[in-house]
């Protein structure tokens, strides 16, 4: 009869290779990486760095266009020669005879040039008026005193043409033939040159030049 001590060593010395063989599977599936594992390191994420698109107003709006002015229709006036010259309280004159050269005959009159334009409405070009500015008894005394916004008024046997002056500037008198200002035929403008005197009678070598245009016109 075998001993019971010996049939319990030869299940035990049976169940060894099994108990190991079970073991070294499990170690070894632990130790096999799957199909999803990687052995790259994985990046880190970083905020995007590129800014929102903006999102669109809704108080703005399109910017609304100036509307165009309507042109201003003047009452015809036949061309006529000038009888007197007016501008608030700064010019009250009356005109000398035609002058053939932007050069006053006169200190106490002004004068048309002949050979350009006389006032009408429209008119068929630029109607220059020459006088001195000479002292208290020029008739251009206060013609430095004009600014532009300033009205000044022309008066005709056919009617009244009221200019708005645009510019007031001095030129040159020895350019002032060929300056732009005189060598434009434009109708409907007005441009009054006040020959500057010092105080002691001397000629001054600019001259001041006032610009208007057409602004209103009234038959007589």
């Amino acid at each position: 009869m075998v001993p019971r001590w010996a049939i319990v060593a030869a299940i035990v010395v049976a169940l060894v290779p099994a108990v190991w063989f079970t073991a070294q599977r499990v170690v070894d599936n632990a130790a096999a990486p799957t199909s999803d594992a990687t052995d790259l390191p994985i990046p880190p994420v970083s905020p995007s760095t590129t800014p929102p698109a903006p999102t669109p107003s809704s108080s703005a709006a399109a910017p609304t266009p100036s509307p165009t002015p309507a042109p201003v229709r003047l009452t015809k006036v036949a061309v006529d020669a000038p009888r007197r010259l007016v501008a608030d309280s700064l010019l009250d004159t009356g005109f000398d005879s035609a002058v053939t050269t932007l050069e006053p005959s006169s200190t106490s009159e002004v004068a048309r040039w002949e050979s350009r334009g006389s006032p009408g409405s429209p008119g068929s070009d630029t109607v220059f008026i020459v006088g001195k500015v000479d002292g208290s008894s020029s008739a251009f005394e206060k013609l430095p005193r004009v600014r532009p916004g300033t009205k000044v008024s022309i008066r005709t046997d056919s009617g009244t043409l009221t200019y708005t002056v645009t510019a007031v500037t001095l030129k040159s008198q020895s350019g002032l033939a060929r300056d732009a200002v005189v060598t434009q035929r434009a109708p409907g403008r007005l441009v009054l040159v006040g020959i500057r005197y010092s105080a002691a009678g001397a000629r001054q070598p600019q001259a001041l030049v006032v610009t208007a245009r057409l602004s209103g016109a009234e038959k007589a």
